[in-house]
């Protein structure tokens, strides 16, 4: 039975500190760009732009060549 009160005090005690932690993380900002972050890795893709035959001729870079 003694086993049960030390266990309930260290679960209590446990749920604080991660309470306490995330208040610390909300008050310092943390989650304040969490939706534009996740987001970030989406916007760096670069638009392509079609090329036609002829510009690839042109270039020197035909599609046929290997």
């Amino acid at each position: 039975m003694e086993i049960l009160i030390l266990l309930i005090f260290v679960s209590v005690l446990l749920v604080g500190v991660a309470v306490a932690f995330f208040a610390w993380t909300v008050k310092q900002g943390t989650f304040d760009q969490a939706d534009r972050l996740a987001l970030l890795p989406l916007d760096d893709e670069k638009t392509v732009t079609p090329t036609t035959e002829r510009e690839e001729d042109e270039n020197g870079n035909s599609a046929d060549r290997l």
